[in-house]
């Protein structure tokens, strides 16, 4: 069996996602993984649903921030999706969307120190401590949780940027990788993770690795290309694009100036019109299942253990074809590196 997992966002009705989530369970995925973007639904809420109607699959949240949820929130919340669900919880966490942060008034200075502050913080509440605490972003006063998590809470921590590899490496159970990164840049970022674990004498193969893979499944391999292209995330994401990724993917630089400028003259289809075959193969699983096995295959290489599949489709029928290619990754024998 190869590991898989399913990942869906907030735009989807509760009831529409638990379906969704049985379905990857009967398929043999491991796991679902619940992004929280603020002005959606929340993902605890659907997290306790899936819960409630599934027996073996893991609840994730993918992610949440320290900042929008306090860390003693999130400890009580995790532990209480694990009393509920026997002990299948995880946590993914994050610094959250610095725009959307500040479209609410909410601080959000020194991320790295609050994301160790909220590790340390959240895992002494999960053991049941009671907390006196004055932190530079966190203070706690004899805080502790009168509900203790059913199994040890796996945390997995999102970030790109060198310091939030270092702390997914030093202090984390997994890396999660975000949306439209392509095999190159998943091999960099693994190895920025590694390296911080080999510092602090860990043992790297002892972090795992996720990856959120956004994915259009189709028989007509154009259709998913353009399914992947109407997502006006997918365009938002190519506009802001570092250069120096598209560059160590294989893919022409100029390809982000060209999508950005129509994209923020408001130009939504003329953006999407200039997202090439080339970028979508690079940063996106967008074909017939076949295209998207041998995509996978590639994160596989790269050092990404648990590939989360994202659609891009709300739709049953696109929503069921991810999760179709997700059972035949299930059943094959891609190795983990």
């Amino acid at each position: 069996m190869t590991r898989v997992a399913l990942g869906l966002g907030g735009t989807l009705p509760v009831r529409a996602a638990v379906e969704f989530a049985r379905s990857a369970e009967d398929q043999g995925f491991e796991s679902c993984w619940l992004h929280e973007a603020y002005w959606n639904r929340d993902a605890p809420t659907y997290l306790t649903a899936v819960g409630v109607a599934t027996h073996r699959l893991g609840l994730a949240t993918g992610c949440v921030n320290p900042f929008t949820r306090h860390p003693v929130l999130v400890a009580s919340t995790l532990a209480t999706i694990d009393e509920l669900s026997g002990g299948r919880a995880i946590l993914g966490f994050g610094t959250g969307y610095p725009a959307r942060l500040d479209e609410q008034g909410i601080s959000h200075d020194r991320p790295l120190g609050a994301m160790r502050e909220s590790i340390g913080l959240i895992r002494r509440l999960w053991q049941g401590e009671k907390i006196t605490f004055t932190g530079r972003r966190f203070s706690l006063q004899n805080a502790a949780l009168t509900v203790r998590p059913a199994h040890t809470i796996p945390i997995y921590l999102a970030g790109w940027r060198p310091g939030m590899l270092r702390i997914a490496g030093e202090v984390c159970d997994g890396y999660l990788a975000r949306a439209l990164e392509s095999p190159a840049s998943c091999r960099r970022l693994i190895a920025g993770v590694r390296a911080a674990a080999s510092r602090v004498e860990r043992d790297p193969d002892g972090v795992d690795v996720a990856a959120y893979l956004l994915c259009a499944v189709d028989p007509d391999r154009r259709a998913a290309r353009d399914a992947m292209r109407r997502d006006p995330f997918v365009s938002y994401q190519f506009a802001v694009i570092d250069e120096a990724v598209l560059r160590e993917s294989g893919v022409d630089p100029e390809s982000k100036r060209r999508i950005a400028e129509p994209f923020f003259r408001g130009d939504l289809e003329g953006a999407r019109g200039q997202i090439g075959d080339a970028l979508l193969d690079a940063f996106t699983l967008a074909g017939s299942p076949d295209d998207v096995l041998g995509r996978l295959g590639a994160y596989a290489e790269a050092g990404v253990r648990l590939p989360i599949l994202q659609p891009v489709a709300s739709d049953a029928a696109g929503v069921r074809r991810v999760i179709d290619a997700g059972r035949e990754l299930a059943r094959s024998a891609i190795p983990a590196h």
